[in-house]
């Protein structure tokens, strides 16, 4: 157990601890130049009237909408349901299509998990405009590698 000399030496310390710590130079990391990095998560089925992909795509279209000044490196890994955004929703509504369409155009990049069409024996030309660039090996390892190895931020809608 301390006393309250202890106690009270740290106390009177924590103002120049704060002082050094504002100081001391940022991480590399935290001071990029480059685009904001950030992944979305889509393994989810889309819902009734594909519910969860229309709120999912307006709030990449939202995320984008800030358009800072050094960019916005998007990416949506898909795996498991969530291939259906791409295999059934844009398919099936136009204004999902053109959706995915505006957000591609705006350099939105749709990832697509290879292990998932193996296991669920689906063809890549069952997909919206997609194509062998699309793939990545595995959703979930590419989700991984994007925040440990290349900094990207996740998110899960």
């Amino acid at each position: 157990m301390t006393n309250r000399t202890d106690r009270l030496s740290r106390r009177a310390a924590l103002p120049a601890l704060a002082a050094a710590a504002a100081a001391a130079p940022v991480t590399a990391k935290a001071t990029s130049a480059g685009p904001y990095k950030v992944v979305y998560h889509l393994n989810q089925p889309g819902g009734e009237d594909f519910a969860y992909y229309r709120q999912m795509l307006r709030n990449i279209r939202n995320h984008l909408s800030i358009n800072p000044p050094e960019g916005i490196d998007l990416r949506v890994v898909m795996h498991g349901p969530g291939i259906n955004l791409l295999r059934r929703a844009a398919k099936a509504d136009p204004q999902i299509a053109a959706t995915v369409d505006e957000l591609k155009l705006k350099g939105v990049k749709f990832q697509i998990c290879r292990i998932t069409l193996s296991l669920d024996n689906i063809k890549l030309e069952e997909l919206y405009d997609a194509d062998e660039g699309d793939l990545v090996q595995s959703g979930v390892f590419e989700i991984m590698r994007l925040q440990q190895r290349e900094g990207f931020a996740y998110l899960k809608i």
